[in-house]
Order: structure tokens, then C-alpha cells, then sequence
């Protein structure tokens, strides 16, 4: 059985082609079902917290 080397699993990132979104779909921001969500997702983190290993990211947008 062969085994993947770190090596060739390194040349095989970035040969997929990039994701584009078309301009034309309507936002969901404001949308009741991922409100919902991120209010669900914002109780949890803040009951269970981060690994201490995360570095904190800010949005800036």
C-alpha cells in the first residue's frame, strides 16, 4: 500500500480552481434562519469558550 508523503500532499494544494460567487444572488444577511443561527453558534462559544492554542481574529469588514 502506498503511503502520501507530507511532500506530495503539499504539491496537490492549489490545483483546484476558485470558488466565484455571482453578484446576482441575493444577500442573506438579516435572513431568520442564519440570524438563528449566529445566535445559536454566539451561546455556545460563549458557554464553551476558544482552545487557548486559537489565535483571536478580528473582522474588519
Amino acid at each position: 500500500m502506498l503511503r502520501k508523503t507530507k511532500r506530495d500532499i503539499f504539491q496537490e494544494v492549489g490545483t483546484k480552481p476558485f470558488i466565484t460567487v455571482d453578484p446576482a444572488l441575493p444577500s442573506f444577511e438579516g435572513h431568520p434562519f442564519f440570524e438563528k443561527k449566529a445566535i445559536a453558534a454566539k451561546k455556545l462559544l460563549s458557554r464553551v469558550g476558544l482552545p487557548k492554542k486559537l489565535k483571536r481574529k478580528f473582522n474588519n469588514g
